[in-house]
């Protein structure tokens, strides 16, 4: 096993690689409580694919990620669900944009839940009937998703942001997406991404270092999943313009909803990928956290009902810097507040220094619990494929004048706006 120090952290990570090339990343700290995490790296946003040495893509419909996490909860004569239940832990999985993860946290009879979790995701069950029968409870989500304001302002911003990429479609699908998942479908994407190869088993908590990576040894001893898979992920050039500046959608809803993405396209200006998007987080922070003078602005004037949230997403070529927020009556005035906002590039060093304080706190934090831990390794495997052992060091040095500078350079004329009212007029 190789050791990761982690720098400053106090942290150490074990990280070995099977035959079969499931990467394994083992964490012990003080803590009593064990988060076990086995992830594929396939999401919703993956829906054209095909092994190296084919020579067709495979395209299946948006969806499938989320349904095929669905699914591997059923089998054929026993309930992983119950056994973990049994066991004293609880177990849930989720599907994102990148990545479908399964875990499970507790404290008793950690061997046999860790077999449990091995097995859940290595032991696929799909027949017509189930899958049948799990498309109903999926359209049942989806129609719940598609009366929820946030998501529908949110999946309208995805589809006028993006004109190639299948980020733009939701995670779940739509209503004729699920409904046209078939049991091939599943088991084509499953024998494809649910390869160990394809795969990150994080496991942080107090734990026997060599005991545990014998024990997932022995596990995957007695499964013959055959040489890593090389997988292509079919490439579409996305332009750097968005589909639409602009939409109102309208559905009844006592206040007006208001959703922002700017799309912003990757520059060289940074070449360390966790630098360029810390900086760009940086910006977020200088001009909407509660740092800033915008908590202030947001208390004081009645129109706006919510604070803005923000979040930064890498897909792609591109970062997308989104915006969300409620208000009263005036959707211009916020629009404006926050595209005036994030382009006044005007900032203050002491201000800066402040929020790298509070950075470093945060990583502090996220290294103090087993969820936080799994989460890191897990995000930062998925987007630089290792391990970043120096990221306080990182953060600690980053540079109020590299960050003028680099702000400065990039290009925010790329925005989708989408806004909900209640009814034409209002």
């Amino acid at each position: 096993m190789k050791k990761i120090n982690i720098e400053k952290l106090d942290l150490n990570i074990y990280e070995e690689v099977l035959d079969n090339g499931l990467r394994v990343y083992l964490c012990k700290i003080p803590r009593f409580n064990i988060h076990a995490r086995l992830t594929a790296l396939f999401g919703g946003s993956t829906l054209e694919f095909k092994l190296k040495d084919d020579r067709d893509y495979n395209k299946v419909p948006a969806g499938v990620a989320h349904f095929l996490e669905h699914k591997l909860f059923d089998k054929k004569d026993y309930d992983p669900l119950k056994i973990f239940e049994n066991n004293g832990a609880s177990a849930n999985a989720f599907t994102n944009e990148f990545v479908t993860s399964y875990y499970f946290e507790g404290t008793d009879k950690f061997y046999e839940n860790l077999n449990n979790l091995l097995k859940l995701v290595h032991d696929p069950y799909f027949t017509d009937e189930n899958v049948l029968k799990e498309k109903g409870i999926i359209l049942q989500e989806k129609k719940e998703d598609l009366d929820n304001v946030y998501s529908i302002v949110y999946d309208k911003a995805l589809e006028n942001t993006f004109h190639k990429i299948d980020y733009k479609n939701t995670v779940l699908g739509s209503l004729d997406d699920i409904k046209n998942i078939t049991k091939e479908d599943l088991y084509n994407c499953y024998n494809t991404f649910y390869h160990p190869s394809n795969m990150v088993l994080t496991i942080c908590g107090d734990i026997n270092i060599q005991k545990t990576i014998d024990e997932i040894k022995r596990f995957y001893s007695f499964n013959d999943f055959g040489k890593p898979k090389e997988i292509e992920i079919k490439n579409k050039i996305e332009p750097k313009d968005v589909v639409k500046d602009k939409e109102v959608i309208y559905k009844d809803n006592q206040f007006k909803e208001i959703y922002i993405n700017y799309k912003v396209k990757k520059t060289d200006k940074i070449k360390d990928g966790y630098l360029n998007k810390m900086y760009f987080s940086m910006l977020l922070d200088m001009k909407f956290s509660g740092l800033s003078d915008m908590s202030d602005i947001i208390t004081k004037d009645e129109n706006f009902i919510s604070g803005i949230s923000s979040r930064i997403s890498e897909v792609s070529d591109y970062y997308i810097i989104s915006f969300g927020m409620t208000v009263k009556d005036d959707t211009d005035k916020a629009i404006n507040l926050i595209d005036s906002t994030l382009k006044d590039f005007n900032f203050d060093k002491k201000i800066f220094d402040l929020i790298k304080k509070a950075i470093l706190n945060s990583l502090i934090l996220s290294t103090e619990n087993a969820y936080g831990i799994c989460n890191l390794i897990v995000n930062q495997v998925r987007l630089y494929n290792h391990i970043i052992s120096d990221m306080y060091l990182k953060v600690f040095n980053l540079d109020f004048s590299i960050f003028t500078k680099f702000i400065k350079s990039i290009d925010l004329s790329n925005r989708s706006v989408v806004i909900l009212k209640s009814k034409k007029g209002d």
